[in-house]
Formats: C-alpha cells, structure tokens, sequence
C-alpha cells in the first residue's frame, strides 16, 4: 500500500500539477530548511526569501523537473544555491563560497539553554559543545549533514557539491579531529554524546 504522505508521492503529485502536493512539501520540509539555511547566515528574512523563491521556482518548472532519489536532499542542495546566489547579490559579489556560519541547531542556540546544561552539572556535554565548535566550517556542515540529517555519502556530495571521494576524506578528517580534541571524555563515548546531545 503507497504510503500517501510519502515525499516520493507528493514529489510525484506536485509535478503533475497538484497544487496541494507542493503545500504538504512546503509544511513537511519548511522548518528543517528554515534550519539549514540559518547555518550559512544570520538574516532570517534572507532565508525565509530563499524558502520562498524556491518553491516558487519548483512550481514554475514543474513541468521539465525530473524525479529524485531524495526530496529532502534536492531541497537542501537547492536552497543552498539560492541562499548563495541571494547572498552575493546582496554583498555586489560574485562567486564568493558559500560559509556554514552556526553550528548548533536553533534549539540549542539559547545561552539560557547552555546555562541550564552548565548548572545541571552537565559538564560533558559544555565540553562536546566547544569541542565540536572547533571543527571549520566545512566540517561543521558536514557533521551536520551527516548525523543530524543522516545524509549519506552520495547525498552529501550532491548537497555541498563535492566528489563522493572528497566527502569520505572531509568526514574522515573531521571526526578524527573530535576524536583527538576529546582527550578529556573519558573512553570512546564522544560520537555517541555528540549525537546524543547535540543533534537532540
């Protein structure tokens, strides 16, 4: 039995002209692009613009867009140029790479929510914190990419416009580093307590 929800069958429905199909994708996926997006800048009108042109744009090529292993995936990699194609335009630039600015998610970006941590004596997890803040911002995205939203290899690629070699090498890197700044957490829980409590 098709499952009704499913991104593949609205995928399917908004392309073939279902209005309806393309506002359960806009509900579905909003809040978690309005979160991805706010990683790369700080102007949360810029992104919701982004969100918008997006959508719009989808539903203005509906006709000649193919399908996709992944809708969420295609929504991330879409956003990610339209927020960087908005954000020269806004600086007069051209070409200028597009940065991953925060690196928790906006519920964990409250200092009353990192106090709280603090003064539950959580101080394993202040620790995971600074240790992942630490990572540039090219792995910063990628962790995220990977555990928060569980992307794979291949998704990954498509997404931050890599080769799937070069995805291996920058995941590979980046976890080696959380491995070796976590000197101070005791055994070989730093993966489990990042993904614990960083991605809750």
């Amino acid at each position: 039995m098709e499952v009704r929800n499913g991104d593949e069958f609205l995928w399917t429905g908004f392309r073939n002209g279902d209005r309806l199909c393309l506002e359960m994708l806009v509900k579905k996926h909003y809040a978690l692009l309005y979160d991805y997006g706010k990683k790369f800048t700080g102007d949360q009108e810029l992104v919701k613009d982004a969100i918008q042109e997006l959508f719009l744009v989808l539903w203005k090529n509906r006709a000649t867009i193919g399908e996709t292993q992944s809708v969420r995936n295609y929504l991330f990699k879409a956003l990610r140029r339209k927020i960087e194609r908005l954000l020269n335009a806004k600086k007069g630039t051209q070409a200028v790479p597009l940065e991953f600015e925060h690196f928790l998610p906006a519920n964990l970006e409250s200092p009353e929510l990192l106090q709280t941590l603090r003064e539950e004596n959580n101080a394993r997890s202040a620790l995971v914190f600074c240790i992942l803040g630490t990572l540039s911002r090219r792995q910063q995205e990628i962790i995220y990419l990977r555990f928060y939203l569980e992307a794979d290899h291949d998704e990954i690629a498509r997404i931050m416009g890599l080769s799937r070699q070069a995805v291996y090498n920058l995941l590979h890197l980046s976890i080696a580093r959380l491995k070796r700044l976590s000197i101070h957490v005791k055994g070989h829980e730093l993966m489990f307590l990042a993904l614990g409590l960083f991605f809750c």
